[in-house]
């Protein structure tokens, strides 16, 4: 089993890849060259940068109920505040989706939206990049919700792996996402599983940002063995998201 923690389905996609659109077919397509059986996609907007506001969840829902294979994750806009918490919550209780991409502004709704992921045992995933000022606010969040499992994408790519380590030794909910470092540089995953376990890190793969075969073909070029290279790629994932086999 494959699973990929971090994908998305933006109205325009990466031109290298998929040209100027990128539909939910070309999604699958990209999973099925690299025997992904599922993938947590993120709805994204037409222009993802600046300011990356969310698309309307009930887009990904429409896409769920024709691809079970796609997986949705909630992306909410902060500025609707509560109704953005009550949103997430629809798109659990009702539509089934599987994750909350959660911001780390320090504002009371990202508190209120980690609070409720908690209580309805949804892991959040959080960016990381390069700015440094982000991970004292991961850290409160991971502190504040125990039982909020919480996956870093990018693990601290590339700038602050170490400050991605350090959090993920400290705080148990606290999980590494793997996605583009598989494929660009994995000498970097294997050093992470080395000093917090395989059991702490997922597979992801940007896609379509990133291409998804070259990301499982960096955790298999590792050399790990069948048992962590199995928890990596999707065991772990089905662990924390609660997915069946």
């Amino acid at each position: 089993m494959i699973i990929c923690c971090e994908s998305y389905l933006p109205d325009s996609g990466n031109p290298y890849l998929c040209g100027d659109s990128f539909e939910p077919s070309d999604l699958i397509q990209l999973m099925d060259e690299a025997g992904v059986d599922y993938a947590l996609t993120i709805p994204a907007p037409e222009a993802p940068l600046p300011g990356w506001e969310p698309t309307d969840n009930a887009f990904l829902k429409k896409v769920t109920d024709q691809h079970p294979r796609i997986l949705g994750c909630c992306h909410v806009d902060l500025g609707l505040e509560d109704q953005a918490v009550e949103e997430f919550r629809k798109t659990v209780t009702d539509w089934g989706f599987k994750g909350l991409k959660l911001s780390t502004s320090p504002s009371e709704t990202v508190d209120k939206l980690a609070i409720a992921a908690a209580e309805l045992r949804i892991p959040a995933t959080i960016h990381t990049n390069g700015s440094e000022a982000i991970y004292p606010r991961i850290s409160e969040l991971a502190r504040n919700n125990p039982d909020l499992v919480i996956v870093m994408e990018h693990m601290g790519y590339r700038y602050h792996v170490d400050l991605a380590l350090e959090l993920t030794r400290k705080h148990p909910n606290i999980y590494l996402g793997s996605t583009v470092v598989a494929s660009a540089e994995p000498i970097v995953v294997l050093d992470a599983i080395r000093k917090v376990g395989a059991e702490r890190v997922l597979f992801g793969s940007n896609a379509p940002w990133a291409i998804p075969r070259y990301g499982v073909a960096g955790i298999r070029r590792l050399g790990l063995g069948k048992e962590e290279e199995a928890l990596i790629l999707g065991e772990n994932f089905q662990r924390i998201y609660g997915l069946e086999n």
